[in-house]
């Protein structure tokens, strides 16, 4: 683990910039998130995974303070073949693993969980960015398992709720991208 990210920096910063960016634009999260079901449900989906690409994109342009419109989650499909990609390993990983005693896939979808933010952040290709989220979370283990339960807590409330997940998935990828972008930084500060 590298020293700059403690457990509680990471889930506490992510989680506090994470609703002050969230309240600020409740509606406009909302609008994408329902452009995000939408479009992945209408696309069997094949376009889930540009679409969150493309939701990471706008949360991005909302940290730095730039407009942004629900429509700018449209913006993934510039990384469509690699978000495809992505989707379909992790994909392919999580039920294999499922079908070895479940924990192999629980497993392999929590080392691949910043796999979409290095596609949107970081332009990379499906197997650099999956390689990139193990990096990340094996070097951050403590702090990256106790947000991602949080996160994982949270989407099970929200999915257990009616139209829950309107609030809950667009929460949850806003903090998320904010643990990415502190991890990541760290990551390129770490001597080693």
């Amino acid at each position: 683990m590298t020293e700059a990210i403690q457990t509680e920096n990471l889930v506490e910063s992510s989680l506090s910039e994470g609703w002050a960016l969230f309240k600020d634009d409740v509606v406009l999260y909302v609008v994408a998130s329902l452009l995000v079901f939408v479009i992945s449900a209408l696309s069997i989906g094949l376009c889930a995974g540009p679409m969150v690409v493309g939701f990471i994109k706008l949360v991005r342009k909302r940290m730095r303070g730039e407009a942004g419109t629900a429509t700018d989650v449209f913006e993934g499909f510039s990384e469509f073949g690699a978000s495809l990609i992505a989707m379909i390993l992790i994909g392919v990983g999580v039920i294999i693993g499922s079908m070895l005693l479940v924990l192999p896939g629980v497993i392999f979808a929590f080392i691949t969980a910043f796999t979409f933010h290095a596609i949107a952040l970081d332009g990379d290709g499906a197997t650099a960015a999956i390689g990139k989220s193990y990096t990340l979370i094996k070097e951050n283990l403590a702090p990256s398992f106790v947000l991602l339960l949080i996160v994982a807590v949270l989407n099970a409330i929200g999915g257990s709720i009616i139209f829950g997940s309107l609030l809950t998935t667009p929460f949850s990828l806003i903090v998320m991208t904010f643990a990415y972008q502190r991890l990541r930084r760290a990551a390129q500060t770490d001597p080693t």
